[in-house]
């Protein structure tokens, strides 16, 4: 399960709207002296919020802390039809006019024609299978008291 934590902003009937943090693995990676994408996270906004609607099965209100999830295997199905089906199309096109003959020009655009075709099983299948990664709410995160403040676990103790 990949998860998640975030702060519910909007409660909708058995759905939530999370608000989560979006995070850069560039200082735990081993490249990111030569990569541009280091260097791009160093002069971006150093936090980004990205809002996600998730299903909702407990009882939340607005600032609740969650964790918010997706099964991987969703997302390995999810992935392969995405990709594996458009560029399956493209490479049988491909194949079957350099089988036929076609020169170069006529090659490229039987490439896009099946790349375009690749797309249409890919649009039929996902209406269908919409519920294949759908992101849901694991667990809400509990809230502590402190004397007559109720804070949530993410934010800092004042002594």
């Amino acid at each position: 399960m990949i998860e998640e934590e975030g702060r519910v902003v909007a409660v909708e009937q058995g759905a939530v709207w999370v608000e989560t943090t979006r995070k850069s693995t560039c200082s735990s990676c081993t490249a990111r002296n030569g990569c541009g994408q280091n260097l791009l996270e160093k002069y971006r906004a150093s936090k980004q919020q990205s809002y996600i609607r998730a299903t909702n099965d407990f009882f939340i209100e607005e600032s609740d802390r969650v964790v918010i999830g997706i099964p991987e295997s969703a997302l390995m199905r999810a992935s392969l039809l995405v990709y594996l089906l458009p560029l399956s199309g493209m490479m049988g096109s491909l194949w079957l006019a350099t089988a036929v003959g076609w020169n170069d020009f006529f090659t490229a655009l039987s490439a896009m024609a099946g790349l375009a075709v690749g797309f249409i099983p890919v649009r039929r299948l996902s209406r269908s299978t919409s519920d294949m990664c759908r992101v849901r709410v694991i667990r809400v995160l509990p809230r502590k008291v402190v004397g007559h403040e109720l804070i949530t676990n993410s934010q800092s103790w004042s002594a």
